[in-house]
């Protein structure tokens, strides 16, 4: 059996599924011609990687600098941006972060990339914690993929921006809160405009989505969580956090799981509260 073929197998049988799928699923997908991008970051990447890899920062992709979630609306840079950190049409990009050590930078790349149309993104379930306590290569060799040529084709259904955030209140979208439940109950630790949350919104913290070893829990505890929190799989949600990243994650999950219309509102309430004629709760 060829290396791809192998990895295919592997990964239909792997618990998670076809977003996340685990370290040896990931390293057959490697052996094959996958690139794996590091959304760690330059800095935590210079201190140890994946053979190959790239770092990316999500931050290098916004609209703007500061307080700001929004992926910049430039796609032809995008696709040349990605392209030259080895992004390609036909190669299979793997994601890893930061497991549970992280802010969920993992999803935000792997949204962004599907709001691309990027057709196979996969993320390294438990991220770098789980790859180095699986004992699998890793090095602080510079050495980088050779780039790739990656030509987005958007798909806007998985992208809320303001007017679709107004919209949806409208209309009983069902909307996600994915940050901390101080933040959910009107405290601004990083810096939004003003507290609190979209009216009607369901709260579940991100990292309540992972084991405690990082990893993501299975399905069935997934499927359960959710519909405990009344976020459902068979409607549109919108998930949303500060800059759309732990939002990103959450999107990741409902993708994995299957929900037929998910999207991330990556400007999230570093947007929404910075106008005050839009509506916000509190508990």
């Amino acid at each position: 059996m060829s290396p791809l073929l192998a990895a295919l197998a592997a990964l239909s049988a792997a618990h998670a599924g076809p977003v996340f799928v685990g370290t040896e699923v990931a390293r057959s997908l490697l052996d094959a011609g996958a690139v794996v991008l590091d959304a760690r970051g330059p800095r935590s990447w210079a201190q140890g990687h994946l053979p190959g890899s790239a770092p990316v920062d999500w931050k290098d992709h916004r609209a703007s600098w500061g307080r700001e979630g929004r992926l910049t609306p430039d796609t032809a840079t995008l696709g040349s941006t990605l392209g030259a950190i080895g992004v390609s049409d036909a190669r299979t990009v793997l994601v890893i972060g930061g497991g549970r050590e992280g802010w969920g930078e993992e999803g935000r790349i792997f949204w962004m990339l599907d709001h691309l149309g990027h057709p196979d993104v996969r993320i390294i379930d438990g991220g770098w914690p789980r790859w180095v306590e699986a004992g699998l290569p890793v090095t602080r060799d510079s050495t980088r993929p050779a780039p790739g040529t990656f030509t987005p084709k958007v798909r806007p259904d998985t992208r809320a921006d303001t007017e679709a955030v107004a919209a949806g209140l409208e209309s009983g979208v069902v909307f996600w809160d994915t940050r901390e439940a101080r933040e959910y109950a009107g405290e601004t630790p990083y810096r939004e405009a003003r507290g609190g949350h979209l009216p009607g919104a369901h709260h579940l913290w991100f990292k309540d989505l992972l084991t405690e070893q990082g990893t993501l829990k299975n399905r069935g505890e997934l499927r359960a969580l959710l519909a405990a929190r009344g976020i459902p799989l068979d409607a549109p949600v919108i998930a949303y956090c500060t800059g759309g990243v732990r939002s990103g994650f959450a999107y990741a999950v409902l993708r994995e799981l299957g929900a037929p219309s998910p999207a991330n509102y990556d400007g999230s309430m570093w947007e929404w509260a910075a106008d005050g004629s839009r509506p916000l709760a509190l508990p």
